[in-house]
């Protein structure tokens, strides 16, 4: 498949056609290729800057928009290009072999329903939500989970319509909170179960049995570092002293930019200056693991769609 002047191999079915040893294994015991902030591949120039940017970014854009209406707008756009971090839209993550998305979502003040943000404001949670229930359809034996990590400015009546929303877009679909030991692919299939949705409020997933909580299902350790060989310590680290047993684990193959690194490359963008090299430094992080109980579970990336990433992540699979 191509997209703009990248090519790149396919996995739209990997689930099913693993063999039967792996379909009876619990999901937190096979390795799962993932996108972070799954959604950024559109983000709206135009739009506010989203509750969830760090303070400075707010602060910058208040001071220019007192001053300068031309230097906001050249302000969102550096923003736009440092908080991108994905080139595919959802249906082509999925055919590409992704089956862990990342939210951050919040409302749109002034506007109705949820939207994505990260930066910028994005689309409405509710055509995402649409598109990916639109792929699973076609493809039954696939199964995605659905990590809603970051929720800003979020009261309750937006926590009930955001939940409603979720299971509005893929209602049987969604498999209850269980124990995950005995979350199997072949199980997930013989009850039409395609969605694991977690949320990031304990207190308000608690009341859906649809919905699981954050607390008792994954672990998801973010590096915090702009260093590659610092990212390579936390990612082994953690793996070692940090995997729980029972819960989903998410191994976290992303470099973050600081401030000061923004204004040294003001001009260039995150997938240049870093997303390159955090995915070749998360191959090598790969390279001695193997999937299963204290192995690779979950990994995530920026741009998914470079360097043979879902492949490398799928093949721990087939390793013994």
């Amino acid at each position: 498949m191509e997209n703009g002047s990248a090519t790149y191999k396919t996995f739209p079915n990997w689930m099913g056609e693993l063999p039967d040893r792996l379909r009876s294994e619990s999901l937190k015991n096979i390795a799962i290729p993932g996108s972070h902030n799954s959604f950024s591949f559109f983000l709206d120039c135009k739009s506010p800057v989203a509750p969830g940017s760090p303070k400075i970014l707010k602060d910058m854009i208040d001071f220019l928009s007192k001053n300068i209406a031309v230097a906001v707008n050249m302000a969102k756009k550096i923003i736009h290009r440092w908080s991108v971090t994905q080139a595919l839209n959802f249906k082509q993550q999925l055919d590409l072999g992704i089956r862990y998305f990342d939210f951050r979502i919040s409302p749109w003040p002034g506007k109705e329903g949820f939207y994505f943000e990260h930066g910028l404001y994005g689309l409405l949670v509710s055509d995402g939500l649409r598109e990916i229930n639109d792929w699973l359809n076609e493809h039954p034996r696939e199964v995605v989970i659905i990590d809603c990590n970051h929720l800003y400015d979020m009261q309750a009546k937006d926590h009930d319509g955001l939940i409603s929303c979720i299971e509005e877009a893929f209602s049987s679909k969604l498999c209850p909170e269980m124990d995950l030991e005995g979350v199997t692919l072949n199980v997930l299939s013989d009850e039409g179960w395609q969605v694991i949705t977690i949320y990031q409020h304990d207190e308000i997933s608690a009341k859906h049995t649809n919905i699981w909580r954050k607390c008792t299902s994954i672990k998801s350790k973010w590096p915090d570092t702009d260093e590659p060989l610092k990212m390579m310590t936390e990612l082994n680290d953690d793996l070692t002293t940090g995997r729980p047993p029972d819960m989903f684990y998410v191994s976290q193959g992303i470099l973050t930019p600081t401030v000061n690194t923004i204004l040294q490359h003001i001009g260039s963008n995150l997938k240049d200056e870093f997303a390159l090299t955090a995915i070749m430094q998360t191959k090598i992080f790969l390279k001695d693991k193997t999937s299963g109980p204290t192995g690779i579970n979950i990994v995530i990336a920026d741009f998914v769609e470079m360097e043979q990433f879902v492949e490398a992540v799928l093949a721990l699979n087939s390793k013994e």
